[in-house]
């Protein structure tokens, strides 16, 4: 054989290794996760987003799908804008994921959040939609929402009511009671709703803006009890507790539950993901433990279908932060 057949040989030896060697890289590379994955939680221990996330790594450690392990870590701090702000600076890290909560789409209306659901994170599923309630520790005098609206009546300004965050959902919750009910009442905000439950049953506050799943083992060891809920209806698992409008005062408002990841999200990453939570939401664990005896209302929003539910919630949250003097000039 020549030395130029030979030579030319060699070249395409080498040629080949060296693209085998690429696609096995590539291979190596698409697998995922291929490192601890940690699961951002923009607010306090014990709030609902907090409690939301470790349902779901609880489930998912449980039946071992994921081959990495999965750290939840609390990163609270200006009323969600700190956790969030983390995910997007992380832009393009498959390993990095966050609890979805509104704040994703109110922030960035105020102006506290430089992106949101569509520049600046992948929103990975919409789970659950969580409505709000105002409730009081069991010692309190208000045994209705209507001995409240009159106490709130009686003395303008006085009477207290926790929430998470200043200008959150929680916040506008507050503001839409007033405006509906012709009150006025003073607002605190604290870092989770697992702080505003220990203001409440501390006797700290008269009130707090609580979403089910934040209250409910204290309404349950009957040492709290919930007023009024802003839905248009009553709840199926909660029928003895009315609504603010049928009580006279119409004002509605509710909270997404969902998960979101960095933007630029590989796709293996983001099919890892869907697929997981899909299966996340499909145990009895999750229907039983988390959505029914917290009270939610369970969904399973992808893709577009999640994003534009989102985009829905930029022109109520204009109009509401607007009210409150929050967006910027």
């Amino acid at each position: 054989m020549c030395r130029s057949v030979l030579s030319r040989l060699t070249v395409l030896a080498v040629v080949t290794a060296i693209t085998l060697a690429g696609a096995a890289g590539a291979l190596a590379q698409s697998k995922y996760p291929s490192r601890t994955v940690e699961v951002v939680v923009p607010f306090a221990p014990g709030g609902g987003t907090d409690n939301l996330m470790r349902t779901i790594v609880g489930i998912i450690e449980r039946n071992k799908w994921s081959p990495t392990a999965i750290n939840v870590v609390n990163r609270a701090g200006g009323s969600g804008t700190v956790g969030y702000t983390y995910l997007i600076n992380k832009k393009g890290d498959p390993h990095v994921i966050a609890g979805g909560a509104p704040t994703i789409v109110s922030a960035k209306v105020e102006g506290r959040l430089s992106a949101g659901h569509r520049d600046g994170m992948t929103v990975l599923m919409i789970v659950a939609i969580d409505e709000l309630m105002l409730s009081v520790r069991s010692e309190s005098p208000f045994q209705t929402i209507e001995d409240f609206v009159k106490a709130a009546k009686d003395r303008p300004g006085q009477l207290t009511v926790a929430g998470t965050g200043t200008n959150s959902e929680d916040h506008i919750f507050t503001y839409l009671l007033e405006k509906a009910a012709g009150i006025k009442v003073k607002y605190v905000p604290f870092q989770s709703g697992g702080e505003c439950v220990t203001a409440v049953m501390g006797g700290h506050v008269d009130a707090g803006v609580m979403n089910p799943n934040e209250i409910i083992a204290q309404v349950e060891a009957k040492k709290a009890r919930n007023l009024a809920v802003a839905a248009k209806k009553r709840m199926p698992d909660a029928q003895g507790l009315p609504t603010f409008a049928e009580k006279g005062y119409e004002f509605y408002w509710e909270q997404m539950r969902g998960v979101v990841g960095t933007a630029g999200l590989p796709p293996e990453a983001v099919k890892f993901w869907q697929e997981t939570l899909k299966k996340v939401v499909g145990t009895t664990e999750w229907k039983e433990n988390y959505i029914k005896r917290n009270l939610l209302t369970a969904v399973e929003w992808t893709g577009e279908e999640a994003n534009q539910y989102l985009d829905g919630l930029r022109g109520k949250y204009e109009k509401a932060l607007g009210d409150l003097g929050a967006l910027k000039k």
